[in-house]
């Protein structure tokens, strides 16, 4: 007898901690900008923008996007000479010091289906030009013919728009940090790298 009220004590505690495990993988999650005296912060979207070498990077979370840990990067070119990147070397770093790559074509879509399309909040593009009204976002730029099919190219006075998808993170960790690195001047060689540095609330 006593063994057996041992074992469905045991089997109700294996019960609380399955229930406990299954309510934060649903837990509800919040990316929030980190602040950053060096940054500015559009607090309608949660946009961090830095400017650095004449050059405008913003990144934001895409709030509707469960799946996966997503991010939209937009990149201005405010310098006279071209600048590129590649977008597979970014990363993101999480508050425990784990490195994540960003999740192939292949494998977000496996994740988000077939006919996902990303989406910028509606009033982004509003919001940025009242931040900066020379700059407007109105559309994606015709990209720009490259000998390096990995490596996009931006012109003076241009912009590209770009998104990242992780492997989700936020469900265990307090802090993330979206890592765009080395954009490379045409005219000086040298490289630039964005931070963007965000919390994570839960509840």
């Amino acid at each position: 007898m006593k063994s057996l009220v041992q074992e469905i004590i045991f089997l109700f505690s294996i019960l609380i901690l399955l229930a406990g495990s299954s309510c934060s993988m649903f837990e509800a999650v919040k990316i929030i900008p980190v602040f950053d005296p060096e940054a500015t912060i559009l607090p309608q979207t949660n946009t961090i923008v830095y400017i650095k070498n004449g050059i405008t990077a913003m990144s934001l979370p895409l709030s509707d996007v469960k799946a996966v840990d997503a991010f939209a990067v937009l990149i201005y070119n405010g310098t006279d000479h071209f600048i590129s990147f590649r977008q597979k070397d970014c990363w993101m770093l999480d508050g425990t010091g784990r490195e994540t790559k960003p999740l192939d074509k292949s494998m977000h879509t496996a994740r988000l289906g077939r006919n996902f399309k990303p989406k910028l909040p509606p009033e982004f593009p509003s919001e940025v030009f009242r931040w900066n009204k020379t700059l407007r976002i109105q559309g994606d730029p015709a990209p720009l013919p490259t000998t390096d099919i990995e490596r996009t190219n931006i012109m003076p006075k241009s912009q590209s728009k770009f998104f990242l998808y992780f492997p989700t993170r936020s469900i265990k960790s307090s802090s993330l940090r979206v890592i765009v690195p080395k954009i490379y001047s045409e005219y000086d060689q040298t490289e630039t790298t964005f931070v963007f540095k965000f919390r994570v609330e839960k509840g």
